[in-house]
């Protein structure tokens, strides 16, 4: 992972931001990143950085900012701070995200409700809530059928007579 992040926030004491103090050499794992003025076709929009980095971009209006947000390979939380009940719907039937916060954190942990994400994010199950069952569970329907009857389906079985196959079980033991 470190040579991933290492690609987009490589630090020298020469090449430093301003504002950071200390020696990039001594001690330090990474320097925190701020990726400003940062547009769609950069591949720093399209990729999780796992490092200590934000990118920072800038929508004209609140159309190109649902557009960037879904334009994104990863949709695991997304949250938008309004005041306008009107916003607050679009963005949250608009946006592709596994979890959304309206005036609120995308933390995305609660307990009681599913956490995961869609696209590029999360493994596709919805851990947490009684939506774990699902996650954790393999659903598996067994007909057995032992009378010696043909059993079709939303059929009164009893008119219809079979005859029954010799079967040697032995060798299944």
């Amino acid at each position: 992972m470190r040579p991933h992040v290492h690609a987009f926030c490589s630090v020298t004491n020469e090449n430093k931001p301003s504002g950071f103090h200390g020696d990039a050499t001594e001690g330090v794992y990474m320097w925190p990143h701020v990726f400003v003025d940062v547009t769609e076709d950069m591949q720093c929009f399209h990729e999780e950085i796992f490092g200590p980095a934000i990118t920072v971009v800038k929508a004209k209006d609140f159309d190109h900012a649902l557009h960037l947000a879904n334009a994104s390979p990863y949709g695991l939380s997304s949250a938008i701070y309004t005041n306008d009940r009107l916003e607050a719907y679009r963005f949250k039937t608009g946006i592709k995200a596994g979890m959304t916060g309206i005036n609120n954190s995308t933390t995305g942990a609660e307990a009681h409700l599913p956490f995961g994400g869609v696209k590029g994010s999360g493994n596709g199950t919805r851990e947490s809530g009684i939506w774990v069952i699902e996650a954790y569970s393999y659903w598996h329907a067994v007909n057995d059928e032992l009378s010696g009857k043909l059993q079709l389906a939303q059929m009164d079985v009893d008119e219809i007579e079979i005859e029954e196959a010799e079967v040697d079980w032995s060798s299944l033991a």
